[in-house]
């Protein structure tokens, strides 16, 4: 009876994590966006599709003026945000959960070097050992989410992620 009433509580559960992700898995939240839309594109890019992508995907580009002479790496800004677990509470796509999403309005670099640095009131814990780089890192990925841009990575200890 009680392994009966187990397996009965296992199957609820996993139908419950199946509809959950099909759901997810078909939300709009977290496609891509048109560049051009997001406001990603410089002027000369806003053809799309120029740097023979197959699927006619605009390349974002990053501001300059707001980030310096380096721009970061997004790939490691998506390691950084792994590896500093932001996903617990900002999501694996930083589409929020119990922290605001940052795929819709994208922080600007300031604000993004501001938190890191002092936290935040609402819980945010500060991070000092990151540095200027890790920070510009983790801005140039907040730039790419909802573009083509965007990693997606989920195995940051790899050199070269895999998944």
């Amino acid at each position: 009876m009680r392994f009966a009433m187990s397996l009965a509580l296992v199957t609820a559960c996993a139908a419950v994590v199946l509809a959950a992700a099909l759901r997810t898995a078909q939300s709009s939240e977290l496609a891509p966006a048109a560049a051009s839309v997001a406001g990603l594109l410089s002027p000369a890019d806003e053809g799309g599709g120029s740097n023979g992508d197959q699927r006619n995907c605009p390349v974002a580009t990053f501001n300059q003026r707001n980030h310096g002479e380096d721009n970061g790496n997004e790939i490691e800004g998506r390691r950084i945000f792994m590896r500093e677990n932001c996903y617990i509470c900002h999501g694996g796509y930083s589409g929020g959960g119990m922290c605001p999403s940052l795929r819709e309005e994208r922080p600007e670099y300031d604000r993004v070097r501001e938190v890191v640095r002092n936290g935040t009131p609402n819980g945010m814990p500060r991070f000092p050992e990151l540095t200027d780089q890790d920070i510009r890192n983790l801005a140039t990925y907040f730039e790419t989410l909802r573009t083509c841009q965007e990693p997606t990575f989920t195995h940051w200890w790899e050199p070269v992620p895999t998944r």
